[in-house]
């Protein structure tokens, strides 16, 4: 989500063979699972629970599933479970719904971004929503991996059509844990706006804040980057609980057009995002929201 680099040198990819696809050493394995990496090599030698997966060179390491299969087995065992009972268990596969419970990183995205591997986007991404939940998963496995290829970009010159594949995935995920979310209309839940100022473009954090709405029982409408008028209409139309306006960059951040829409509204009014000044405006305009955990929590509290 960073601006693009007007370096011309080539590209070259920055991926090593390891971080082409989410795959795991025993010793990196045993630490994220919080045990040993003999119990790991044990339990493969006894039980079948081998790595399944080969990094390009042909060595074996554990795959993202694998994880979520040993996390299942070490969580039997330590509920006293017998170990051959347990991997019997787990072989036999995760019960109905089951998600795992071995959480995504960002690292396991930008493996997968750096691999150019939309189906492990689309994956990772569903399972980080379904396990972490929107707000969760935006701040610690999405963003962060954006940032990250990001930097990179602008030292580089390269990874623009990573980024921007990873956030139409991202754009998409996001949506559908949205709907699948959404309060009953018959609730009759509150109504946040979500607009981002004439001239903005980057509106994911947007479809992450609808999305973490969801997750809080609030309705939103996704409103995306409008000119004023439209969204004094808008406000209109829907007497909304609030409105937030988004701006990445103080050059988007239109000041006139908060306070047109402050003063023609009767609920809060909120900028939000790196591009407001602390002080946008005077009047009706409330404070400046930052953060996507600062605003969910401000806009849920009204």
């Amino acid at each position: 989500m960073a601006r693009m680099s007007t370096h011309a040198t080539p590209c070259r990819t920055s991926a090593t063979p390891e971080a082409e696809v989410s795959l795991f050493s025993v010793g990196v394995a045993a630490q994220r699972l919080q045990t040993k990496a003999a119990t790991l090599r044990a339990w493969g030698t006894r039980y079948g629970l081998e790595p399944s997966g080969r990094t390009p060179g042909g060595h074996r390491r554990y795959s993202l599933e694998d994880l979520q299969r040993l996390d299942r087995m070490l969580h039997l065992v330590r509920q006293g479970v017998a170990a051959a009972q347990a991997a019997r268990a787990v072989s036999a596969g995760p019960p109905p719904d089951s998600t795992g419970s071995v959480p995504v990183s960002a690292q396991d995205l930008r493996a997968a971004m750096d691999a150019f591997d939309p189906e492990a986007v689309t994956r990772l991404a569903a399972a980080a929503l379904a396990r972490q939940g929107a707000a969760l998963a935006w701040t610690t496995v999405f963003a962060p991996a954006l940032v990250a290829i990001g930097e990179h970009w602008e030292k580089t010159g390269c990874g623009v059509e990573t980024e921007h594949m990873t956030s139409g995935l991202l754009e998409a995920a996001l949506r559908q844990h949205a709907q699948a979310h959404a309060p009953n209309p018959s609730a009759q839940a509150p109504l946040v706006l979500l607009a981002a100022t004439s001239d903005e473009q980057h509106t994911l954090p947007l479809t992450a804040l609808a999305a973490a709405l969801a997750d809080r029982s609030y309705t939103s409408v996704l409103l995306g980057s409008l000119p004023s008028r439209y969204l004094i209409e808008a406000i209109s139309r829907t007497q909304p609980h609030a409105t937030v306006l988004w701006a990445r960059d103080p050059a988007t951040a239109d000041t006139g057009m908060l306070q047109d829409a402050a003063s023609s509204a009767s609920a809060p009014v909120y900028p939000a995002g790196p591009g407001w000044p602390c002080s946008p405006c005077t009047g009706h305009a409330a404070s400046v929201l930052q953060t996507l955990p600062q605003t969910l929590d401000v806009l849920t509290g009204i």
